[in-house]
């Protein structure tokens, strides 16, 4: 019995070696960070405020147990100042919130200003009412918006009081839903074990 052999072109190696590479290429080889995805820790928040404390969003999550809204935002930026109203109402709604493991709900809103005035006077106009608010005033040229991969604002990342990202560039709709579903599986737990 004679055993044949099926030889392939080179050409069609070739071929199959370019592809192979090229879709390893768009997988990961664009030379940027990783995408943050839901489920994966968060990189830590390290800025001061404007009164010079440390603002750490890991320990605001982790030790003193809340759950924690990044908000990149800027004074010059329309729509990020359009929804400050709303988003006003929504940690006015649920500082305070038992949510489990978590108590409480806080944002820090990381300015992407490079005038301080004009930050502060937006703060103040906007009755932004959380106590944290950072900026380091380089603007997109900070190392908050490139650890988070933030290209535009606004951008929000959610974190739970594990400090993992539970949501990113939420609609204030949504996050409205996500804490009041937290809230509302804590009071039905509490409930049903006769609290």
């Amino acid at each position: 019995m004679i055993k044949t052999q099926h030889i392939l072109p080179r050409s069609y190696h070739f071929f199959t070696l370019f592809c192979v590479c090229f879709a390893l290429c768009l997988l990961g080889c664009n030379g940027k960070p990783t995408k943050l995805i839901n489920g994966t820790s968060s990189p830590d928040l390290l800025m001061y405020d404007v009164n010079g404390h440390l603002i750490s969003s890991k320990e605001l999550c982790t030790q003193q147990q809340k759950i924690v809204l990044l908000d990149f935002w800027a004074s010059w930026c329309r729509p990020c100042r359009q929804q400050n109203p709303e988003l006003v109402k929504i940690y006015q709604k649920y500082k305070d919130a038992d949510f489990g493991t978590a108590k409480g709900f806080t944002i820090i809103s990381i300015s992407l200003d490079t005038d301080k005035a004009a930050w502060l006077a937006a703060i103040e106009q906007d009755r932004l009412a959380w106590p944290y608010h950072v900026c380091d005033y380089k603007g997109f040229g900070s190392p908050a918006p490139v650890v988070f991969g933030v290209e535009q604002i606004p951008a929000t990342f959610l974190l739970d009081e594990r400090h993992l990202i539970i949501g990113k560039n939420l609609t204030l709709k949504w996050l409205d839903y996500e804490l009041g579903r937290r809230v509302n599986k804590q009071h039905a737990e509490n409930t049903a074990a006769g609290n």
